[in-house]
């Protein structure tokens, strides 16, 4: 009893953890993300040193990162789940002779409730019980509802930003368009980055499209000319994880402001 008790608690910490990780990525609107920003870094590095160079690698990089946060969220919430369902070795019995359903089972009913199915050939022993597993399926259609925005608005920000990078390239550096139409634009996609930080593990075939170091690239065009330089740093300060560790960013001088982009930018290069 006491074992079961122990797991149970496990299993309700290890749902608070990675629910309020899932709620801040996929509505929280801000680079808060502990747990789904180190997957997301693990995933990356080891894409980088097991996938070949090509134009694969930078086609696959984002939807691979994208994927194993899923895939993270998806196991700690079924393991979260099947733990509490260990409090007690009666919560889920076999439908046709109510005998106890053990770890295995268990894990099946929570898979089988996350994913909206049903039971199974499962049910609950109790109202106790039966109240935890209408949790459990709430629990998989907030998932899968907010899973599709997430992946929807991610995907819509990398889009926007090699949008922005295409339309930067049409106007010179010193040019009133380069003041009054990238700039703003260039403010707005930050601000969605802080939203959407994932997109910036999106890499592209097409150098001229990769986000991060593309930003690098138009912070070097517009260095020479101070009013664009002062707005590009204004729009870029915001960025998710732009930090100077030697002291606030607005201290830097330009050529150090772009060294520390530079830097900031490595973190997701291929």
């Amino acid at each position: 009893m006491i074992a079961g008790y122990a797991l149970g608690a496990l299993g309700a910490v290890i749902l608070v953890i990675v629910l309020l990780d899932f709620l801040y990525t996929a509505i929280g609107a801000a680079p808060v993300a502990p747990l789904s920003e180190r997957v997301a870094r693990a995933t990356f590095f080891l894409f980088t040193k097991v996938m070949p160079k090509g134009n694969a690698r930078h086609r696959l990089s984002g939807p691979v990162v994208m994927t194993a946060i899923a895939v993270t969220w998806i196991v700690l919430v079924s393991l979260g789940w099947t733990l509490v369902f260990q409090m007690s070795r009666e919560a889920v019995v076999m439908s046709d002779n109510a005998e106890p359903a053990g770890f295995v089972r268990d894990s099946a009913f929570v898979g089988h409730l996350l994913s909206t199915l049903g039971g199974g050939p499962l049910q609950t022993q109790s109202p106790f019980w039966l109240a935890m597993s209408v949790l459990v399926g709430v629990n998989g259609m907030v998932i899968l509802t907010l899973s599709v925005s997430f992946v929807l608005s991610t995907t819509t920000t990398v889009a926007q930003a090699r949008g922005l990078l295409s339309k930067e390239s049409m106007f010179a550096a010193d040019s009133d368009q380069m003041n009054t139409i990238i700039m703003p634009a260039l403010a707005d996609l930050v601000s969605n980055l802080n939203a959407m930080q994932f997109a910036l593990y999106y890499s592209a075939e097409h150098p001229a499209r990769r986000v991060p170091a593309g930003m690098v690239e138009l912070a070097e065009r517009v260095a020479p000319y101070p009013e664009q330089m002062r707005r590009l740093r204004i729009a870029l300060e915001p960025l998710p994880g732009f930090t100077a560790p030697e002291g606030t960013l607005d201290q830097l001088t330009d050529a150090q402001f772009i060294a520390r982009l530079r830097d900031w930018a490595r973190q997701y290069s291929l």
